[in-house]
């Protein structure tokens, strides 16, 4: 995590998600290409020391961290993966489900792929470690997702203080922290960060 990023007072959310949408959709593929494979160099390590059982991951899009490889090597290596999958008929809802690189895949309404609906769901109280994408964060460990708050939904009963949470790790470019993020009520805050520049953990929940 950057330790230059000065203080300044949070612009609004849209603006901050319309303006790291743009810039991460504008990558050159060989800086997308070269930061993920240093980001996912870095999760490898950080995993290594959660030693997770079973790990959840994303499919990258529009310039978003490609952890493919990852996910490949973590599931030859004995680690249970997940990914998330939208929910058909509850609108805002998504759940997660096992996937292997041999597992069939359905586009979801937004294009996104995921686990089809055969695949063995995997239920949040099986999560040690989840790797989630994201718009923008702070030093803070607050996070700006799309604006869907899908994962916020998903883990809102994280803030319970339930020791069997997973930790929730974001995965970013570096260019993607900002000074300040507007928090809300119902954001969940992150326990860490990986950027191709290392990771870091949030000074919360004993790190």
């Amino acid at each position: 995590m950057s330790d230059h990023v000065p203080f300044a007072p949070a612009e609004a959310p849209l603006v901050t998600r319309l303006r790291m949408r743009r810039q991460r959709a504008a990558l050159p593929t060989a800086t997308l290409l070269a930061n993920s494979a240093a980001i996912s160099k870095h999760a490898e390590r950080c995993l290594r020391t959660l030693a997770p059982r079973t790990l959840a991951g994303y499919f990258g899009i529009r310039g978003e961290i490609d952890l493919t490889g990852l996910l490949k090597r973590q599931t030859a290596a004995g680690v249970r993966v997940a990914m998330p999958v939208l929910e058909r008929h509850r609108a805002g809802q998504m759940h997660f489900r096992l996937w292997t690189p041999d597992t069939r895949l359905c586009r979801n309404a937004f294009g996104i792929p995921e686990p089809c609906p055969g695949a063995p769901r995997i239920w949040r109280r099986e999560l040690d470690v989840v790797l989630l994408p994201l718009v923008a964060f702070d030093a803070n460990g607050h996070r700006l997702g799309m604006g869907g708050g899908y994962y916020d939904r998903y883990f809102a009963t994280r803030c319970l203080g339930t020791t069997l949470r997973p930790r929730l790790i974001g995965v970013a470019h570096a260019f993607q922290q900002v000074p300040c993020l507007e928090r809300q009520p119902w954001d969940v805050s992150l326990d860490a960060v990986i950027t191709e520049h290392g990771w870091s953990w949030f000074r919360r929940g004993g790190h």
